[in-house]
Order: structure tokens, then sequence, then C-alpha cells
């Protein structure tokens, strides 16, 4: 059976890319080309009973869609490659195509449906496959507000992170179930599933992540009503989006520093109040 990873480098061999500017040739007239190639590739491979590499064919075709932002059209091609893929006893290859299906149904905001992929996957993945389907359910659940639903998904993609010793897996969890928490209004599970996602993404040297975990924070240490706390990683955040060149960013962390100072010495201020 094909492995993800080999799927995976045939579609980049076949996907859409930047064309040489010395072809004269448009990317998009390029990708239309390389469509038209792998169109004709699964339709030969269907003659000649070639099922697994029909399946990679159409799997190619979807991937060059998605890149393109045309997720209807792709996803026809997933279904395509599923239905291969299990003709061919290809579970591996049935796995990556209710995937692709299950995130593709979440951007067109099918979420019912595409919560049913990813419960698919589920059901017949291997243990990283299994940490890739439960974090792709909790995000479809919050989507819907069923945030115990959700909380529960990404304790169990946390689970299969550790099993499989992860530090990525556990970081992404621990932010996934730190914004759940929030949500619930669990400032206190929020700011310890945050804080834990901060110390795995500095260890990791994964600076966006690192900025999420510091704006999370700030917001956590806000709504306790710890404004010092607030400015502190606000400033964190501004520092790095600094350094990644996010102006945007930087310039919004400015303004919660400033209200969270703001606040700070307005309670400084009632205190001293409250004395006299």
């Amino acid at each position: 059976a094909a492995t993800p990873e080999g799927i995976l480098a045939e579609a980049k061999k076949g996907g859409a890319g930047s064309v040489s500017s010395t072809t004269g040739v448009s990317r998009r007239q390029a990708q239309a080309t390389k469509l038209k190639d792998q169109e004709m590739l699964a339709f030969a491979c269907r003659r000649a009973n070639k099922t697994r590499n029909e399946a990679l064919a159409y799997y190619n075709i979807g991937v060059m869609l998605d890149n393109d932002k045309e997720y209807e059209k792709a996803n026809r091609c997933y279904e395509q490659y599923l239905q291969a893929a299990r003709s061919a006893g290809d579970s591996k290859g049935e796995q990556l195509a209710l995937n692709s299906l299950g995130i593709n149904l979440q951007k067109l905001g099918q979420i019912e449906t595409a919560i049913e992929m990813h419960s698919q996957h589920l059901q017949i993945a291997d243990v990283p496959g299994k940490f890739v389907a439960h974090s792709n359910l909790g995000i479809a659940y919050t989507s819907l507000d069923e945030f115990e639903k959700s909380s529960i998904n990404h304790r169990q993609a946390l689970r299969y992170a550790i099993v499989m010793s992860s530090l990525v897996g556990e970081s992404l969890a621990c932010g996934n179930l730190g914004i759940i928490a929030s949500k619930k209004g669990d400032v206190r599970t929020g700011t310890a599933c945050m804080e834990r996602h901060l110390k795995l993404s500095t260890a990791l040297k994964d600076s966006k992540a690192q900025l999420d975990a510091c704006q999370h924070l700030g917001q956590l240490a806000n709504d306790a009503g710890d404004y010092q706390e607030a400015a502190s990683y606000f400033q964190q955040a501004r520092n790095l989006a600094l350094d990644m060149g996010e102006s945007k960013v930087a310039s919004a962390c400015k303004c919660r520093i400033g209200m969270a100072k703001g606040n700070a010495h307005y309670d400084e201020y009632l205190a001293n109040m409250a004395l006299k």
C-alpha cells in the first residue's frame, strides 16, 4: 500500500508550482497542462486496471485544485481517490482521502459532513492518524460551539501525542485545549494549557505558536483581572511580532498593553481611594 509520505512526494512532483519566466508560460497555463496530464494518466490507469496509480493521479489532481482554492472540485477528486484506494485495499490512501475530504468540507462550512469524514478516518487510522483525526474533530466541534465534544477530542489528541513522544503534537493539543477552556470561561485550565503550549513552542523555537500563546495568555490574565500579568504577556507577544515582521499584530499588542496597564492603574487608584 502507498504511504502518505510517498503519495505526498508524488503529488509534489505533479502539483502546482512556479514556472520559470524563461519558459514564457504562465502559471495558470502550466497548471492547466498538469491537470490535463493527470486526468489522462487517471484514465489510462483505469483502462489498464492499475488501481493504485489511478488513485494517485486523482490525489495529485485534488492537491493541485486545493492549491488554487478550488475546494469543491478538489473534493470530487478526493472522492474518486477514496473509491480507488478502497478498491485497491490501500488503507493509508483511504485515510489520506478521508482526511483531505474532511478538511476541505470544514473550509466549505459543511461541518456535519466533515465530522463524518473525520470519524471514518478515526475508525481506520493508526496512532498518528488518530491524533490528526481527533484534532480535526475537535476543531470541527468548536465550529459548532459544542465545546465539551471538542475538549474530549483534543484530550484524546493530547494522549496520542504523548504516546508518540511528539512535542509538536503535544504543543498543538495543549493550545487547542487552552482555547476551548477559554471559550468555556475556565480561566484556570485555559491558562495551564496555554502555559504548557508556550513552554513547548519555545523549546521547539516555533515563533508563530509562541506569539499565539502569549496573546491568549494575555487575554486570559486580563479576564482574570491580573492586568500586570496581561501587560507582560502582551509585551512578549509584541516583541515576537516585531521580530517576525508582523507590524499589524505588534500594533494591536501595543494597544492591549496600554489597556492592561490602564486597568491596572485604575485598580490601584480604587484601592488607594478605599484606604482614605
